[in-house]
C-alpha cells in the first residue's frame, strides 16, 4: 500500500491508515448486507459479502481492543511508562465519543415506532434499555427491537470498556496470560453454547461478551505485534516494507475466503460462532501487516481518515433510514402490499439500492459534523479548561 521508493515513509506507529481501512470495510459490509436486504440489487459487492456482510461487527469488535490498547502495546515495547488510566476519566471520554450521536439516532428510532405502533409498555422497556446501553442484555430488546436494531452492538462496546480499565494494564504486564484467559473465556462459552443452537436461549446469547472475549484477545495481540515490529530497524529498508503489504494483500484473501465460506453455510447464526475466530484473525493479519508495509500517499491516507470518521454515524443510521425510505416512504416509488423487489423488479432494486445508499452517507455526513464533532468539541472540555478560557 504505497509507492516504492528507497526510503519509505516511516511507520504511524500511533495512528495506522490499516486500520482506517479496517474500519471502514467492515462497518461497509455491515451497511451493504443491511441495504441489501431491503433493495434485494447485487451490483454492490461480491455476493458472499453481501450475504455474510453482518459479520463486520465481529471485525468491529477486535478493531476497537486494537485501537483502544496500542498506546499500551507502543509504551511497553518502547520501554517507557505506561499510560495512566483513570476509569472515570476514560468512561467519560468514551460516553462523549459514543452517547450524543447515539441519543440523537435513538430519538429518531423511537418517534419512528410511536407513529408505526403507538406507545406502549413494551416500547417503553425496549427504550428503557436502549438509553441504558443494556439492549442486548434485555431479551425483548434484542430479539424483538422496536427501535434501531443495529445498537445491540453497543452493549457489547459499553461492557469491554467497563473492564479496560483493568484489562489493559494486565495485558501490557503479563500478555501471554491475560491473552491466554480471554481466549479460553471464549472456547469455553462456544462448546456451552453450541449444543443450544436452534433455541431461542442461543439466538439470545451468542452474540454476548463472552462470545468476543477471544475476538478481543485477537485485537490486543494484533496491537502487541504491530508496536512490536513497528519499532525496529529493518521499517527503514523498501523491500521487508514491501513483504508486509504483499503479506496484506494474502490476508486480504484469507479473508474474502473466510467470508465466502459464511455466506455458504446453511446455518448461518451456528456457523458464525464457530467461524469468528478465524474471521477476525484473518481480519487482523490484514491489519498488521498493511500497517507495517509500505505507507500510503497522503491524499489517500486522508480520505481513509475522512471515512472512517464517518463510520460510527453510517452505521447508526443506515438500517433504519433504509427501512424508514422503504416502508414509511414508499421510496422510490411504490404502491400496494408488496415491495417491487419481492415482485422481481430489477430496475426498483437498482434504484433503491442507489437511494439507500447515497441517503445513508447523506445523514451520516450530516450526524458526524452537526452532532458528533460539535459534541465532542462541547463537551470534552474540562471544568479547569472552561476556567481558564473564561479568564482568558
Amino acid at each position: 500500500m504505497g509507492v516504492l521508493n528507497r526510503a519509505p515513509a516511516p511507520i504511524d506507529a500511533d495512528r495506522p491508515a490499516a486500520a482506517d481501512f479496517v474500519r471502514v470495510l467492515a462497518t461497509w459490509a455491515v451497511g451493504a448486507f443491511h441495504i441489501w436486504q431491503q433493495s434485494w440489487y447485487g451490483g454492490a459487492a461480491p455476493a458472499h459479502w453481501l450475504r455474510a456482510g453482518s459479520v463486520g461487527v465481529d471485525l468491529l469488535v477486535m478493531l476497537s481492543a486494537f485501537c483502544l490498547f496500542l498506546p499500551w502495546a507502543n509504551a511497553a515495547v518502547r520501554n517507557q511508562p505506561l499510560p495512566r488510566i483513570r476509569p472515570v476519566e476514560f468512561y467519560r471520554r468514551r460516553a462523549l465519543r459514543l452517547l450524543p450521536a447515539y441519543y440523537v439516532s435513538l430519538l429518531f428510532s423511537l418517534v419512528l415506532a410511536v407513529a408505526r405502533r403507538g406507545w406502549s409498555k413494551a416500547l417503553a422497556l425496549d427504550l428503557v434499555a436502549h438509553l441504558a446501553l443494556t439492549q442486548q442484555l434485555y431479551r425483548p430488546a434484542y430479539l424483538a427491537c422496536q427501535l434501531n436494531g443495529v445498537t445491540w452492538t453497543l452493549t457489547v462496546f459499553a461492557l469491554f470498556y467497563l473492564v479496560f480499565p483493568l484489562l489493559a494494564p494486565l495485558c501490557a504486564k503479563w500478555p501471554l496470560p491475560t491473552l491466554a484467559a480471554l481466549g479460553l473465556v471464549q472456547l469455553g462459552y462456544t462448546c456451552w453454547l453450541l449444543p443450544q443452537y436452534g433455541s431461542g436461549d442461543y439466538s439470545a446469547r451468542f452474540n454476548q461478551l463472552p462470545a468476543f472475549s477471544g475476538v478481543l484477545a485477537v485485537g490486543l495481540a494484533a496491537a502487541w505485534v504491530f508496536a512490536k515490529f513497528a519499532h525496529g530497524g529493518w521499517a527503514q529498508h523498501v523491500l521487508p516494507r514491501a513483504g508486509c503489504t504483499a503479506l496484506g494483500l494474502a490476508a486480504l484473501i484469507w479473508l474474502d475466503a473466510e467470508m465466502r465460506a459464511q455466506a455458504a453455510t446453511a446455518e448461518y447464526q451456528q456457523f458464525q460462532l464457530i467461524n469468528r475466530m478465524p474471521l477476525v484473525l484473518a481480519a487482523a493479519a490484514v491489519l498488521v501487516c498493511f500497517g507495517l508495509g509500505l505507507t500510503l500517499p497522503e491524499v489517500l491516507r486522508r480520505a481513509l481518515r475522512w471515512l472512517a470518521a464517518l463510520t460510527y454515524s453510517f452505521y447508526l443510521w443506515h438500517q433504519m433510514l433504509t427501512v424508514f425510505l422503504k416502508y414509511d416512504l414508499h421510496l422510490p416509488a411504490w404502491a400496494g402490499d408488496t415491495p417491487p423487489n419481492q415482485l422481481g423488479d430489477a430496475a426498483w432494486m437498482h434504484r433503491a439500492d442507489l437511494l439507500y445508499w447515497a441517503a445513508a452517507l447523506a445523514v451520516s455526513i450530516a450526524a458526524y459534523y452537526g452532532i458528533e464533532k460539535p459534541a465532542v468539541r462541547r463537551f470534552s472540555k474540562t471544568p479547569q479548561k472552561m476556567c481558564a478560557q473564561k479568564a482568558r
